[in-house]
């Protein structure tokens, strides 16, 4: 079982192997095509920022996972992280000005304090193994920015499509929290829904990709779906607490100091 997991482990497609699969990406351009759809443009670039991008973190994570050091693991998160901020923040910038800033900040800390939680107490990895810290932490990175550039976007239309609501709701003595308390529920609901809708169809519409990625590098299908569900677990509260921070900084964000809404 040990020979076999190891000859798992070591498979590589190879150059010719990732030219092959690239050969996918021209086919469906040209269905597309075919159906008088072009997507030739956006196939291209897809393709090329698909092929660098993955290329460029495999020679990078290479050497952070060879180095094994906690300054290669934290730097590696922290860049990251920032990157994570700004590109959630490019949707919310257009609603409501200066929040990048406080989606990094609250992208940092809910990331760090998961991952914190998974690594130390759930998993039991104390030692600088980059191969567990970066990858999950990437993990909750790219949901936990998905979730706050919903809430976010969400959240500035309710603010828009029901002001007459909120000024009058104001008008009556209502405090910003109180005027938008439905407002902001709707948007925390929007930013949670994609997780738990893939809670619900887990392991029966689709395997994911923790689990699956585990299986084929050799691991026994119940202790992949062990770790698939911590996953889940730890997504669900990434994506909740930063949805929530966010939204509470935008409301204060979203009103004058005499309580007047700046949208």
């Amino acid at each position: 079982m040990r020979e076999l997991r190891s000859a798992r482990l070591i498979l590589d497609p190879g150059w010719s192997g990732l030219a092959l699969a690239g050969l996918l990406m021209p086919c469906v351009v040209g269905l597309a095509l075919a159906t008088g759809v072009n997507l030739v443009r956006e196939g291209l670039i897809a393709t090329a920022r698909t092929t660098i991008q993955l290329l460029g973190v495999g020679f990078v994570l290479n050497w952070v996972f060879a180095l094994d050091a906690w300054l290669g693991i934290v730097g590696v998160l922290c860049a990251m992280a920032l990157l994570a901020g700004w590109t959630g923040s490019r949707r919310v910038e257009r609603a409501l000005q200066g929040t990048g800033p406080a989606l990094t900040v609250i992208l940092a800390l809910t990331t760090a304090l998961t991952l914190i939680w998974v690594t130390q107490a759930v998993v039991g990895i104390h030692e600088p193994d980059a191969r567990y810290f970066i990858p999950l932490g990437g993990i909750i990175l790219g949901n936990a920015m998905t979730a706050g550039a919903l809430a976010g976007q969400r959240f500035h239309d309710e603010l828009r499509d029901g002001r007459a609501t909120i000024e009058a709701a104001l008008s009556l003595g209502a405090t910003p929290a109180q005027a938008t308390q439905e407002p902001l529920r709707r948007s925390l609901a929007a930013a949670m829904t994609p997780t738990l809708n893939a809670m619900m169809i887990v392991g029966i519409v689709k395997l994911p990709g923790v689990m699956t990625g585990q299986m084929l590098g050799g691991s026994a299908p119940l202790e992949a779906a062990k770790y698939q569900i911590v996953v889940m677990f730890m997504l669900a509260f990434a994506d909740g607490v930063t949805a929530l921070l966010l939204l509470r900084i935008l409301r204060k964000m979203a009103f004058t100091e005499a309580w007047q809404p700046r949208l």
